[in-house]
C-alpha cells in the first residue's frame, strides 16, 4: 500500500509539498484500522482561502474522503455528505471513468486542485441562487461508505 511506502508517498506528496509549504501530515489509529490525514489551506480564485483535509482511510487507500472549513449544513451545498459530525466533499461520481475523477498516479497536488474547484463552486452557488457550474449526478441512492462524490 503506497501509504506505507515512503518512497512512492514521497513522489505522490512531492508536488503538493512545494505548492503548500504548510502541508501537514498526520496518521491517527482509527478503532481497528489507521487513516492518514493531509491538512493545508487552500485558495479558492475570488473567495477566501480555506482549510482542506484529505483523510485516506487505511482500508481503502485509493479512495480519500475530502473535508473543507466553512459551512456544515448539508444545505449550504448539494455536494456534501454527513460523516462523524463534519461534511466531506462530493468532487466526483463515484462510477465516472478515471479521466474525470482522481486517481492514485495524479497525486496529491491535484486532489487539491479539485477541492479549491469543487469549493469555488459550492460559494458560487450559495450568491448566485443555486447555480452549480458544471455536471451533477444524482445523490440519493449511493452508498457514501466507498464514494467521493
Amino acid at each position: 500500500m503506497w501509504l506505507e511506502d515512503g518512497p512512492r508517498r514521497g513522489r505522490i506528496e512531492a508536488a503538493a509539498r512545494r505548492a503548500y509549504p504548510n502541508l501537514t501530515y498526520t496518521r491517527r489509529r482509527r478503532a481497528d484500522h489507521y487513516v492518514s490525514v493531509y491538512r493545508t489551506l487552500v485558495d479558492v480564485p475570488g473567495y477566501e482561502e480555506r482549510e482542506v483535509t484529505i483523510e485516506f482511510d487505511h482500508r481503502y487507500s485509493t479512495t480519500p474522503k475530502i473535508f473543507a472549513d466553512g459551512p456544515s449544513d448539508p444545505s449550504a451545498s448539494p455536494h456534501r455528505y454527513p460523516d462523524r459530525g463534519r461534511t466531506h466533499l462530493c468532487i466526483w461520481y463515484p462510477h465516472d471513468p478515471s479521466p474525470r475523477t482522481w486517481v492514485l498516479e495524479d497525486g496529491l497536488l491535484a486532489l487539491f486542485g479539485m477541492a479549491a474547484e469543487h469549493l469555488f463552486k459550492e460559494a458560487w452557488w450559495r450568491e448566485h441562487d443555486h447555480q452549480w457550474l458544471g455536471e451533477e449526478y444524482p445523490h440519493g441512492e449511493l452508498s457514501h461508505e466507498k464514494e467521493t462524490g
